[in-house]
């Protein structure tokens, strides 16, 4: 099947998935007062048809032994779900999305962490075109819970900045989403329940947080909840080799991507220098600006310049790493860095070898270093994707990692 006919029928599916989605404009309050779950509204259904068409279409594209179109077993009910979290420690109310099941039974849950968004349009319980989003949705016709957080800063907590690549603001939203998940499904007008399996997904900033949020359920636990395996996909671990190597190129597809980091942990005091110690003073002044949550990032790559030695201050470049004025933004990378440890249960690594936002190398010295602490191969597994660059090696992502959690739950 050649890419323009595969893209006609997906956008031809689309337009019929869309047609069939009722919307309710008004959050409807739970049936219960919850600790974590505050209301919910449903975003619309997915029927069995419709959802095998997709995999059908999926599997013909990506998938080799035909495990996802023969896992087709129902239909799907999406909701807009509000819940209680905490962000720089006060209370936040914040949003994510739930796919369950239309048919009773007990299912395991996928937690999706979603990859870098600088737009409130493209939140995932807004964005209703975005091809990812589909499928994930389409994912509980397989037999899954499907959870997105929106993540603080967009969906319904707008008023804060969202926390980029910034470990201790991202994790409690993931956290207390999964405990709102059992909530929801408890009540009597979801049919759908949980068993106890977890598997966790997500890619770019979604397998740094995916990353992030293993090492906390497997070293602080998870109530209700067991960890079966993980996949992530092209996640810059470690943040201070992502900072090296951007800086020691001569230029940069994706500038925003670290602007944007900068920017979140000036806004949330995560280091003192003002952004004209690491940016060209011109650049400097427009970045506050830039990250307004309309503009979308290739427009604010127009802003800024994909020459690195225009774009930082030369003592930036050169001094990172050894001077004592970038000790503080060393030390906030490092804190938010994952770093690999003894891990329990089944991971593998996705990276698209032709990856030139998020290098490959990432993934390669993270699954180094889980090595070195002498991981099995069992639980450890880095998948290169030959010839993929980040942006299309998202899908295979996907799909290999839904056909390994297929083969992990029928086992």
């Amino acid at each position: 099947m050649n890419q323009k006919y595969y893209r006609f029928l997906f956008a031809l599916f689309l337009a019929l998935l869309l047609i069939s989605c009722g919307k309710n404009d008004d959050p409807t309050p739970t049936e219960t007062s919850f600790v974590f779950l505050e209301s919910e509204k449903q975003l619309g259904t997915i029927t069995q048809n419709s959802a095998q068409l997709l995999f059908n279409l999926l599997a013909a594209q990506f998938d080799d032994d035909g495990t996802m179109d023969n896992e087709v077993s129902s239909g799907a009910q999406v909701y807009k779900v509000t819940y209680n979290t905490t962000f720089e420690d006060d209370p936040l109310l914040v949003s994510g999305l739930i796919s369950v099941p239309d048919k009773p039974g007990n299912y395991p849950v996928i937690s999706f962490q979603n990859g870098t968004n600088v737009e409130y349009s493209k939140a995932p319980t807004v964005d209703e075109s975005n091809e990812l989003f589909l499928v994930l949705k389409n994912f509980a016709a397989l037999g899954f819970i499907v959870v997105i957080p929106d993540s603080p800063g967009f969906g319904e907590s707008t008023q804060v900045f969202h926390p980029y690549l910034e470990k201790d603001n991202t994790l409690p939203s993931l956290v207390d989403l999964l405990k709102a998940t059992r909530e929801f499904v408890s009540q009597e007008h979801i049919s759908a329940s949980l068993n106890e399996d977890l598997y966790l997904m997500g890619y770019s900033q979604g397998g740094w947080s995916t990353m992030q949020l293993k090492h906390e359920i497997e070293q602080n636990g998870l109530e209700d909840y067991q960890l079966k395996a993980t996949t992530c996909g092209a996640g810059p671990y470690n943040l201070n080799l992502l900072n090296e190597l951007i800086v020691e190129q001569d230029s940069y597809p994706m500038p925003y991507f670290l602007a944007y980091l900068m920017q979140a942990y000036h806004v949330h005091n995560k280091y003192p220098n003002p952004l004209n110690e690491i940016f060209a003073d011109q650049y400097a002044a427009k970045i506050p600006e830039l990250f307004n949550g309309v503009t979308p990032g290739n427009a604010i790559n127009d802003e800024l310049t994909t020459q690195v030695e225009d774009l930082f201050q030369a003592g930036f470049r050169t001094g990172y790493a050894t001077d004592a004025q970038y000790m503080s933004i060393q030390t906030a990378l490092t804190q938010n860095s994952v770093q690999p440890w003894k891990t329990t249960s089944p991971t593998r690594l996705f990276h698209g070898e032709a990856d030139t936002y998020v290098p490959l190398q990432l993934s390669v010295q993270m699954h180094e270093g889980f090595k070195a602490l002498n991981v099995s191969d069992d639980l450890i597994k880095l998948v290169k994707l030959p010839g993929a660059d980040h942006q299309s090696a998202i899908l295979p992502f996907g799909v290999a990692s839904i056909n390994w959690f297929i083969d992990l739950k029928n086992k």
